[in-house]
């Protein structure tokens, strides 16, 4: 086969690997198995930073496993369960063993404390480094658009406000 096909083909499992990294992680945070998210798909210093896209909120930034495990485990895990959330869109540009890309997500779940129905959305900005032969995460940064109760709509009570009580 000549070289030319071979880095194409190359190039086209990386790609299909890196999507289905980006659908295993919604998997993982949907059932709530963040150890296994964070301990095998994340790098040993990877990055996490979610945000509000209109910045009416602080950043959550987490660095390193254990702030990243801490992450899932102390924010996500108390503001939302049954969560079923996928992403679309995918742009991925691969240079050797990194890569960058960004998708959009969409997720319902239902808030614990209240047990309201909750939407949102956002676009997660990725690096992905080939780790041991796999990728996995280097940085994921969650531009979060909107996340309110389904109730009320997203245009109403934009964010995490709502599911906060500011």
């Amino acid at each position: 086969m000549n070289q030319d096909i071979s880095d194409r083909l190359r190039r086209l499992g990386d790609r299909e690997a890196i999507r289905e990294l980006q659908a295993t992680y919604c998997f993982l945070v949907d059932d709530g198995r963040f150890e296994e998210l964070v301990e095998r798909w994340f790098t040993e210093d990877a990055r996490c930073d979610f945000h509000d896209a209109a910045a009416a909120m602080p950043p959550v930034v987490s660095t390193g496993r254990t702030e990243i495990l801490a992450f899932f485990t102390g924010v996500v895990a108390v503001l939302l369960e049954d969560m079923c959330h996928t992403v679309h869109n995918q742009r991925i540009v691969i240079d050797g063993d990194a890569a960058d890309g960004e998708c959009y997500f969409e997720l319902t779940a239902k808030h614990p404390a209240t047990d309201e129905a909750v939407v949102g959305a956002g676009r997660y900005l990725d690096r992905y480094r080939r780790v041991d032969g796999g990728w996995r995460f280097s940085e994921r940064a969650a531009h979060i658009f909107h996340m309110a109760p389904l109730a009320e709509g997203w245009v109403r009570r934009p964010l995490l406000r709502a599911l906060t009580g500011d």
